[in-house]
């Protein structure tokens, strides 16, 4: 039995909202933000890096963005703020690490579990931590990209490695 890899990636992610979220969103990833429902996404580029774009609600987004996304968003001089929050991690598995996460994760109605499919994000507890699963390409597999408090990314991981019982060895490898 393989144990997950303790030196995980952490990376921060970018929300962005506020009247003109949308607008935005659609200056700086396309009219395909349009037809996301919450908690979809779609993978693009911006500026030549990739990106991956999770609208939360009508005008409240997520992104995964290596660049400085608040000098974009500046610079289109519309009525939102952009941060990337301090006190929120993102820590990326491959898809085989599923199991383990739903397993462990209970969501509130109407949300659920399974299936998760690609481009599909989900609110869950996993335990009394709030974490927020987000399922998506990473580089050419699909991955699992888990928000949560950056407090509780170590309670987090032994809560995981206490169920791991596949052979599966599940590191990460998004930044």
């Amino acid at each position: 039995m393989n144990e997950f890899n303790k030196e995980v990636t952490v990376s921060q992610p970018w929300d962005m909202a506020g009247v003109d979220g949308l607008v935005a969103a659609r200056a700086l990833f396309g009219e395909a933000v349009d037809h996301l429902a919450p908690f979809q996404s779609l993978e693009t580029e911006l500026d030549g890096l990739p990106c991956a774009v999770l609208r939360l609600c009508d005008r409240n987004f997520r992104v995964t963005y290596p660049g400085p996304l608040d000098q974009r968003v500046a610079a289109l001089n519309l009525s939102l703020w952009v941060k990337s929050l301090d006190w929120l991690g993102a820590v990326a598995l491959p898809g085989e690490g599923w199991p383990a996460i739903a397993a462990l994760a209970t969501v509130r109605a109407p949300h659920r579990l399974t299936p998760l499919p690609l481009h599909r994000a989900v609110p869950a507890q996993v335990n009394s931590i709030s974490v927020l699963i987000w399922h998506h390409p990473m580089g050419s597999r699909s991955g699992l990209e888990l928000h949560l408090a950056r407090h509780q990314i170590e309670t987090f991981w032994a809560l995981i490695q206490a169920f791991n019982h596949s052979s599966v060895s599940l590191t990460t490898a998004h930044t």
